[in-house]
């Protein structure tokens, strides 16, 4: 269910945080409560399967391949459960950015109880193994990008959110697909060498930030939410997404420069309340288990004709989309990036680079 801003804020000013799963219903260890018990249950004293409420987080907007996909986790769980868990999903960041939306699911939920995040971005909060799926050219192709996930590496790293203790649970990956530059019109890019002294907004990572410094880009920090107005102002030269993003924010329209770098392909991790996920029993965490990977397969067969799709859709629309066929100066200039970020993980960073 979508809902809309006023009504989200309206209802998160009047939601306490508390230490347990705020959006539990018929949980003693839950403070707020999404539904009553009903009253044959009431008067007869005998215990029902509890009902949830959760908040799903996403940044794009409603129709985008990650709110289908999110839409889709939220009807299965819905149907796995006999209509007891409901999902709502709030697309277009009405529930705040990703540093928000994580700090929010680190809280023990309420406000969010779920996000989709991006691999990369957890750098920042300890995660380290995940940030080996946002270097740089670390996958060749979206058949390389799976082969991981599914692996015995793509479960490893599925757990260490938990693991190391950020407060929030891994329950699956989505493919967005690779992501791309695009510039501004009077900013053309023919080599690598034109990035050189461009301003672009790129995720509010250190992994990100270095990568970009690496091929002469300054990096400038722009909430995603103000990045089409800032690309109409001048204020950046461009920024990167993959094609659904591009697409579906309209970015053509002011930054008609796409550039099929494909430099980074960092598979995007679901995240829970590790609280919210802890109040849940067996049964219901079952579910829950077995919706994401449903959904994950979803994902995965829907994903390229979508990206193909997208690609014309985006030329369509009057973008100048430029090939890049080599990629190794690329390569080569982010190696420093690589090789920083490696340390430690070397054995990890050999095994996914030969799957």
């Amino acid at each position: 269910m979508k809902k809309q801003l006023a009504l989200i804020l309206a209802a998160a000013m009047t939601i306490p945080l508390f230490a347990g799963c705020g959006s539990a219903a018929g949980s003693s260890s839950a403070p707020a409560a999404s539904a009553a018990p009903s009253s044959s249950e009431a008067a007869s004293g005998t215990s029902e399967k509890k009902t949830y409420t959760f908040k799903y987080a996403e940044l794009n907007p409603d129709g985008h391949i990650m709110d289908e996909c999110a839409d889709k986790f939220a009807e299965l769980v819905k149907e796995k459960s006999d209509g007891r868990i409901t999902i709502e999903v709030f697309p277009a960041g009405q529930l705040g950015d990703e540093k928000t939306a994580y700090q929010s699911v680190q809280m023990g939920g309420g406000a969010v109880d779920m996000t989709r995040g991006n691999t990369n971005s957890l750098v920042d909060f300890g995660v380290k193994k995940l940030s080996l799926f946002g270097l740089p050219f670390i996958f060749r192709d979206r058949e390389h990008l799976w082969n991981v996930l599914n692996s015995e590496i793509g479960d490893e790293f599925l757990k260490e959110p938990q693991e190391v203790g950020t407060g929030m649970v891994g329950l699956f990956y989505l493919d967005e697909g690779s992501r791309n530059f695009f510039t501004v019109k009077n900013k053309p890019v023919s080599s690598i060498d034109d990035f050189k002294g461009m301003k672009l907004r790129v995720p509010t990572t250190d992994l990100m930030s270095e990568t970009v410094a690496a091929l002469g880009i300054q990096s400038t920090p722009i909430s995603f939410s103000e990045l089409y107005s800032a690309l109409q102002a001048g204020t950046v030269d461009g920024a990167e997404q993959p094609h659904s993003g591009y697409f579906s924010n309209k970015f053509y329209e002011v930054a008609p420069n796409y550039i099929l770098t494909g430099h980074t392909y960092s598979p995007s991790i679901i995240l829970m309340s590790e609280q919210v996920w802890n109040a849940l029993d067996e049964e219901d965490q079952a579910i829950i288990k077995e919706a994401s990977k449903e959904t994950e397969a979803w994902n995965k067969e829907n994903i390229e004709k979508l990206d193909a799709d997208l690609l014309e859709q985006i030329k369509a629309a009057g973008a100048n989309v430029i090939e890049v066929p080599d990629k190794t100066p690329y390569i080569e200039a982010t190696k420093s990036v690589v090789d920083k970020y490696i340390v430690g993980l070397e054995d990890y960073y050999q095994k996914i680079v030969s799957m």
